[in-house]
């Protein structure tokens, strides 16, 4: 793109974000309830303009309320592995001594946006089902458009959305308000806590309340992961001592103990009898032992060979000296895999990489979301902080 077509495009965003600024001011205005539960000095802030604008970019209607719902069985799985089933229910207890005296729904959301676990205040449950507030339903922003949740995955820090800020008008008369909860061992956004409620009865202290809420998550979280790595330190350390090299590894990929390495903080999650690539040991298998794993090399760590196969269902061969292993791959994952590949070293950004999947820089979430998948895949077979392929790992092409 020249520089004067980037002049215009720039031009042309700003022109959008005023319009969409003048709209929702004439909605906050002309609110019912009546305008004087805005601040004094209400003004959108800058994040839901461009929530908006992604939003027109996609094709949402203001019309159309519909989230995704996630199937049964993938709420289960889901639930089973948020780092957040740990501290839901003792949440769900704090939030059910008051949820009826404060007219509020609340909902705990994963890291892509689905509500795990959800309840209501009686006099809401149905006006909040009939908007697909409930457990199952996904509202990150290419589900939902302008919400509180979309808000804080994008930027995750506490936040809330008045009803005019809300892009769909079947949310028009809701508040909204949520905060990240932090997983401050893996540095990973664990989820989301939020509460909404009708604005003719908005609760000052909402805020006050996620970010309450989302704290004593983080705690239990934390908690959660330093006793599970302790006791396995303990139960584990017996085995780990019978090789020369080794990792004790948690389900998440935690490290609670090391032998013959320098250990990294954590690994990709093992499987039963997989074999893994892991940084500074090569190919790994995983073995089984009580309450998590031993990951230890599976022949000597060398350069990493990896062919893209392009044919039928696309898959990855990894090379490690004599040590094979093929991993299938979706269309989706080898396509980036090929992107990372041709940006070398320098890596690429999660807004390069929207730009390469999407056409534009409006997907970030996406792309974070999908990345995260990707790497529970191949492992350390993709760095991060730009996405990059790992050192000593060199991929070709198989063509379709």
């Amino acid at each position: 793109m020249n520089r004067a077509a980037s002049v215009q495009q720039a031009a042309e965003m700003t022109s959008d974000l005023a319009d969409i600024r003048a709209s929702i001011i004439d909605e906050s205005t002309g609110a019912t309830p009546t305008p004087h539960y805005y601040p004094d000095d209400y003004a959108p802030p800058t994040p839901v303009l461009e929530s908006w604008l992604r939003a027109r970019t996609r094709g949402h209607s203001r019309d159309t309320h519909q989230p995704e719902l996630v199937s049964d069985d993938e709420l289960d799985r889901r639930r089973e592995q948020s780092s957040l089933r740990h501290s839901a229910t003792a949440a769900q207890a704090i939030v059910e001594s008051s949820i009826d005296d404060a007219d509020l729904v609340y909902g705990m959301f994963d890291a892509d946006g689905v509500m795990l676990w959800g309840q209501a205040d009686s006099r809401l449950r149905d006006h909040a089902y009939a908007l697909h507030i409930r457990e199952g339903a996904r509202w990150d922003e290419e589900s939902a458009a302008t919400t509180v949740v979309g808000q804080v995955l994008a930027d995750p820090r506490p936040q809330r959305v008045y009803p005019a800020e809300h892009y769909a008008h079947a949310l028009g008369e809701w508040y909204c308000a949520g905060a990240p909860v932090h997983d401050r061992v893996t540095g990973e956004v664990a989820g989301v806590i939020a509460f909404a409620g009708q604005m003719n009865a908005v609760q000052p202290a909402t805020l006050m309340l996620a970010a309450s809420v989302a704290e004593f998550c983080a705690r239990d979280v934390s908690d959660e992961h330093q006793r599970r790595l302790s006791r396995l330190h303990e139960t584990g350390r017996t085995t780990l001592s019978a090789f020369k090299t080794a990792l004790l590894v948690d389900d998440d990929g935690l490290v609670a103990d090391s032998r013959g390495v320098i250990a990294p903080t954590r690994i990709a999650p093992p499987g039963d009898g997989e074999m893994r690539f892991v940084a500074g040991l090569g190919v790994c298998i995983a073995e089984r032992v009580d309450g998590g794993w031993v990951v230890r090399p599976s022949g000597p760590a060398g350069p990493i060979l990896i062919e893209l196969d392009l044919r039928g269902e696309p898959s990855i061969h990894v090379t490690d000296g004599p040590d094979h292993i093929t991993i299938v791959v979706t269309r989706r994952h080898a396509q980036i895999l090929l992107l990372l590949s041709d940006a070398g070293r320098a890596g690429l950004t999660s807004a390069q990489l929207s730009r390469f999947l999407f056409g534009d820089t409006t997907h970030e979430v996406s792309v974070r979301s999908e990345m995260s998948r990707l790497r529970r895949v191949v492992g350390a077979l993709v760095s991060s902080r730009p996405y990059r392929l790992a050192t000593d790992v060199t991929l070709t092409v198989v063509p379709d």
